[in-house]
């Protein structure tokens, strides 16, 4: 695996934690960063638009696909932030993704693993899910995660190879950005109203900051894709969960024991393997 594409991987590793952990620590008026979210992935949009252009033409299905499957990943997150703790909903969610992807990629796009790769991919989807299955979370937190997680692999797949035949991965994330933030906006203004703007103008910069952010840590992720193969990307790049508890453990201060601990050295097994195996 090219280290460019593990470097890519990890980074937006990296910066998926940290948005997530900015979304859950906020203000909790998730409507409102819904909006600002929409409005910084269309600035961006708007940029590499002017720069570079439109997506191949062969890359539109797949830009409608993932466009549906994100709105339905947004109403997720943020209805499953509002039933629990970040520590279990992002964890859980994360680590339901990799294996399903390695799946949809054997049969989609003919890559199957070597031993050793898929045994890291399979480390990492253990490993995560020690981190984020938590007994005593609440039932409905715990399903809004599963669904979450069944958004992600779907959207995993169907960005990869849509970014393959777009032929430029930022382009076609700039894309997805700019067209989802239409519904997203709308959403936005039908469950708040006028006075949405003002309750969006509280705090401002973190919303947009948050769209922006996500839109280039996504867009690492699918570059990573276009010359890596797609599964051990997407498994690298749920190490985010390490990140992620460790954010939520120092500035959240949500209490992780001894398993989610041996959790988070399992993922790490597994990115070894992945990376280096």
């Amino acid at each position: 695996m090219p280290l460019a594409a593990i470097a890519a991987a990890l980074t937006s590793a990296l910066i998926h934690a940290s948005w997530n952990a900015a979304l859950k620590g906020g203000r909790g008026d998730r409507i409102a960063d819904a909006f600002l979210i929409a409005v910084g992935g269309i600035l961006m949009w708007g940029v590499a638009t002017v720069i570079w252009g439109a997506p191949a033409p062969e890359a539109w299905p797949y830009l409608v696909a993932s466009v549906l499957i994100h709105l339905v990943y947004w109403f997720a997150l943020f209805s499953a932030y509002d039933a629990g703790d970040m520590s279990h909903i992002y964890t859980l969610s994360r680590g339901s993704a990799p294996l399903l992807v390695a799946i949809g990629a054997a049969l989609t796009a003919a890559e199957i693993p070597p031993p050793l790769k898929m045994a890291g991919i399979a480390l990492v989807s253990i490993g995560v899910l020690c981190v984020g299955i938590s007994p005593r979370a609440p039932l409905k937190a715990t399903l809004w995660a599963l669904g979450i997680g069944i958004c992600i692999s779907s959207y995993s797949l169907v960005d990869a190879l849509g970014a393959r035949v777009a032929g430029d991965a930022l382009v076609y994330v700039a894309w997805t950005s700019g067209i989802m933030g239409v519904p997203m906006m709308a959403f936005a203004f039908w469950r708040r109203g006028p006075r949405l703007l003002k309750d969006a103008a509280v705090a401002p910069i973190r919303g947009l900051a948050i769209g922006i952010i996500s839109f280039l840590g996504y867009g690492l992720v699918l570059w990573a894709q276009t010359i890596a193969p797609i599964a051990q990307v997407t498994a690298l790049r749920e190490t985010s969960v390490v990140f992620g508890a460790l954010i939520a453990f120092v500035f959240l201060r949500e209490h992780l024991g001894l398993r989610r601990w041996i959790g988070a050295f399992i993922v790490a097994a597994g990115a070894g393997l992945i990376a280096f195996g």
